[in-house]
């Protein structure tokens, strides 16, 4: 198993534990505000979300952004800040997002049992740029347990003063951690003053999440249970 650590110097080392014992020194007994992205983190969405988004852009002649490339570069930034950069308008959001919304992707293998392990020592929440009600649908019919709320980009599109007011709201005292696949995920969480683990298996990959400077990146699912 490998965990990528960034150090408080800013640099980037790769830490190999040997075994679980090894791991379990990263934990701090701390409660935590433990705040999950939700696609390319929870769900294993790309396949499905990837063609609403090119068949959008082709049909409304935004061809220069009708290709996986461009859907993964919006990414580096807010979300919705990419879409409004790209030239997007609000209707064809609207369009993209109810068709989102229709559907219930796959989760990652593992997640749901690290979500409901997560939740009985810390705060489990889902911050996503999504639609809230279409995410609560999908972690019910998944059987999901332990998220104690979804705020999602219907709610506010910030992800930075959605962890905000979350910290605010579940308590100062509790540490916050946002864990993300995408680079601008973690520009957000860091700018909201929490940790930041990304994920491997998501949609910006371990490289390119790297170069914005996690904290930590987890390999696997399971991995999650030990870093936090």
């Amino acid at each position: 198993m490998t965990l990528v650590r960034r150090p408080a110097d800013g640099s980037t080392t790769v830490a190999r534990p040997t075994g679980p014992s090894e791991l379990r020194a990263v934990r701090t007994s701390t409660k935590k505000l433990v705040m999950f992205d939700f696609d390319g983190v929870i769900a294993d969405s790309w396949s499905v979300q990837k063609p609403v988004f090119v068949a959008a852009m082709r049909a409304h002649g935004l061809h220069a952004h009708a290709n996986a490339d461009a859907f993964n570069a919006i990414m580096d930034a807010n979300w919705f800040d990419g879409l409004c950069a790209a030239g997007v308008p609000d209707h064809v959001i609207t369009e993209m997002d109810e068709a989102w919304g229709a559907q219930t992707p796959d989760l990652f293998a593992g997640m749901p049992e690290v979500i409901e392990r997560l939740a009985e020592d810390h705060v489990v929440l889902v911050i996503t740029s999504a639609g809230t009600e279409g995410v609560r649908r999908i972690l019910e019919d998944r059987g999901v347990r332990g998220v104690t709320d979804v705020l999602g980009g219907d709610l506010e599109p910030s992800k930075t003063r959605k962890i905000r007011e979350a910290h605010r709201h579940y308590g100062a005292s509790l540490e916050p951690w946002y864990v993300c696949d995408t680079v601008g995920d973690v520009v957000e969480a860091r700018a909201a003053g929490a940790g930041v683990i990304g994920t491997a298996w998501g949609w910006h990959g371990e490289e390119r999440l790297l170069a914005a400077g996690p904290d930590w990146i987890a390999q696997h699912p399971r991995d999650l249970l030990e870093l936090l």
